[in-house]
């Protein structure tokens, strides 16, 4: 496998993510634009200008940079790691706990979660961070579970997992020393693209005026935007543009940990024909 960052799309997504990471960690102590006119033009004092409350925008786009990043790999790391750990069962040990699994997550696999999202915003009475993510992570972690049990499956036949058992290694032994690290890499691909996900499932719920409340968010923005386009169009420009900055950076980051695992691409036969005649 050559390493990730000898990729080019790799090391532009990684350079694009750490930007906006530091925007939404630093981008408050470099400018805090209070409240002014409204609709007001960009400033010295508003660099994008003001929405139609007054509010400025860039700092509305510092602050929806956290809660995306927030929710994005929040939803990626808990829905990953369930449905890593749930694959990893049901393809190594089979029987009724594959049954079991694969039926759950073929079932979740038809239901969108975004319309879980959406009934469990109509039931309570107020849709927090922590529910968002929880509740995107309940039927997200379908699709990766059934990619850990396909591997999972796959990997528990190879020589080295017999040998292991027949050596008298526990089941929990072979999983963490011989499978785990066949699965690693495929879902850490799937992972970056599940932090795209979440920030495009928080963005179409805020759109709709049912995401988290209480905070700026990429989505509200693109809803007044739209209303405001020919009356100031950075609104609806800057939020997209972060929009799309982001899950350009998560997907790029993907594209450049598929072609490092993939031994057919060309940095990572390159990496292994170093040396050879």
């Amino acid at each position: 496998m050559a390493a990730p960052w000898r990729q080019p799309s790799f090391r532009f997504g990684a350079g694009l993510l750490a930007t906006i990471a530091l925007v939404a960690a630093f981008g408050p102590l470099v400018h805090v634009g209070t409240a002014g006119q409204m609709l007001a033009p960009p400033s010295w004092q508003h660099w994008l200008g003001t929405d139609d409350e007054g509010l400025d925008i860039a700092t509305q786009i510092i602050a929806g940079s956290r809660l995306a990043l927030v929710v994005g790999v929040g939803f990626a790391t808990l829905s990953v790691g369930l449905g890593l750990a749930l694959g990893t069962l049901a393809g190594y040990f089979g029987g009724v706990p594959d049954l079991v699994i694969s039926w759950v997550a073929d079932l979740l696999l038809c239901f969108p979660g975004v319309l879980l999202a959406l009934l469990v915003v109509f039931v309570t009475d107020r849709a927090g961070v922590t529910t968002l993510v929880v509740t995107l992570a309940a039927t997200g972690w379908a699709g990766h579970a059934r990619l850990a049990r396909a591997l999972a499956d796959k990997a528990r036949q190879t020589d080295a997992v017999v040998a292991a058992r027949c050596l008298g290694a526990s089941h929990w032994h072979v999983i963490w020393y011989y499978v785990l690290p066949d699965l690693a890499g495929p879902l850490l691909v799937q992972g970056t693209l599940a932090v795209a996900t979440g920030v495009l499932a928080e963005a179409s719920l805020s759109f709709l005026g049912l995401g988290p409340q209480g905070t700026a968010s990429w989505g509200a923005m693109l809803e007044q935007g739209a209303a405001l386009v020919l009356r100031a169009p950075l609104l609806l420009l800057a939020a997209s543009g972060a929009l799309l900055a982001l899950v350009t950076a998560v997907n790029m980051m993907g594209d450049g940990l598929r072609d490092a695992l993939d031994p057919r691409s060309p940095g990572a036969s390159g990496s292994r024909s170093t040396g050879s005649p």
